[in-house]
């Protein structure tokens, strides 16, 4: 580790349920409550009254004056791009377009053109991962290498770690890493088929829980080889990936794929177990993924863990955004020394880690 770049976080910006900037999330995180709200923009009328992570039409209605564009994806990756842009200026400035790289995390991407492409017979840009990146790209004068993770659940966090590596390889002196998917009829509708919504809202490593809550967002974090311009910026230690191999949509319930996950993160960033501060879990709602973390949770740091939550009470389960959006909240609870709750949470299940926060 020591022969490769260090990597540092120079900005960061994003546009979520709670408001259109990160100082929205962090009010949001203070307040600790959940900011879903109906979607009457579904077409499907079942669907039009279930609380989900959607960011207003009056906020929607601002973004799209701002910044327009075919599809509601962009516009978000955009506005969080231009926050992050104005963070990290004094980082940004100094560096050459050739070195500056750009990952996207996305599952969707512009789904909402495909009824587009329908009828005239042709896919709009914006509505595949891979031409949604290098549009961003271009738009932000990334002439270095540009990346797309499509991953499902893990995109984000995957996204982040290829863009640390992009820069530790000395392919790029700084990555843009954005992370982005937006509500749709296709989207929610295939969570509500599948009876994984919960109407009531998620609730996180709770006793009864029914299901996740379906959100949107983008998020985007700028990645840097070194403290260029003499800041004081937090630095990425290390990742770890792993696959369980179990099923398309299940995780395996005994948590070895999660807990491998972590020890090599942990591994690579040279850091015990016990050394760890805080954890953001995934925390979907969700029965299985909920006890599938409580026991990889115990497996790696015994009956004693650091301190527990999950944020997608906050934000809803934004996908593609999810790992970059969580990542970011994370810099925010460093940044400030505020832990974040489990918004939503009512009673915590019997296996939930024993210091989830509340």
């Amino acid at each position: 580790m020591s022969t490769r770049l260090e990597v540092f976080v120079a900005g960061y910006g994003c546009v979520a349920a709670p408001g259109l900037c990160a100082e929205a999330l962090r009010t949001a995180i203070r307040g600790n409550a959940p900011a879903f709200r109906p979607a009457p923009f579904l077409i499907v009328p079942a669907l039009a009254s279930i609380p989900l992570g959607a960011i207003s039409r009056t906020e929607w209605e601002r973004l799209r004056a701002g910044i327009p564009s075919d599809t509601g994806a962009f516009t978000l990756a955009s506005r969080a791009m231009l926050e992050a842009q104005v963070h990290a200026y004094d980082i940004l400035e100094t560096i050459a377009p050739e070195r500056l790289g750009l990952v996207l995390s996305t599952t969707k991407a512009g789904i909402d053109l495909l009824s587009t492409a329908r009828q005239s017979g042709t896919i709009p840009r914006d509505a595949l991962p891979w031409s949604m990146a290098q549009h961003l790209a271009e738009d932000f004068d990334c002439h270095g290498p540009v990346r797309c993770v499509s991953l499902a659940c893990t995109s984000g966090v995957a996204a982040m770690a290829l863009g640390a590596e992009l820069i530790r390889n000395d392919r790029a002196d700084a990555v843009y890493v954005i992370g982005v998917d937006i509500l749709s009829d296709f989207v929610v509708a295939g969570f509500h088929s599948l009876k994984s919504i919960d109407p009531a809202g998620c609730r996180p490593f709770g006793q009864g829980r029914r299901g996740l809550t379906p959100g949107e967002a983008a998020a985007a974090i700028v990645l840097t080889r070194a403290n260029l311009a003499n800041l004081d910026l937090l630095r990425v230690l290390g990742w770890g990936t792993s696959n369980d191999a179990n099923h398309l949509t299940g995780p395996s319930r005994d948590g070895r794929g999660l807990s491998l996950a972590i020890e090599r993160a942990l591994a690579h960033a040279h850091v015990a177990p016990g050394d760890v501060g805080y954890i953001n879990a995934h925390g979907t709602g969700t029965p299985y993924n909920d006890a599938m973390e409580s026991l990889a949770v115990k497996t790696v740091f015994g009956n004693a863990p650091p301190p527990v939550s999950s944020t997608k009470g906050l934000t809803g389960h934004t996908l593609g955004a999810a790992g970059v959006i969580e990542s970011l909240i994370c810099l925010q609870t460093l940044e400030t020394g505020l832990l974040p709750g489990t918004a939503g949470l009512d009673i915590p299940d019997a296996g939930a880690p024993s210091s989830l926060l509340l």
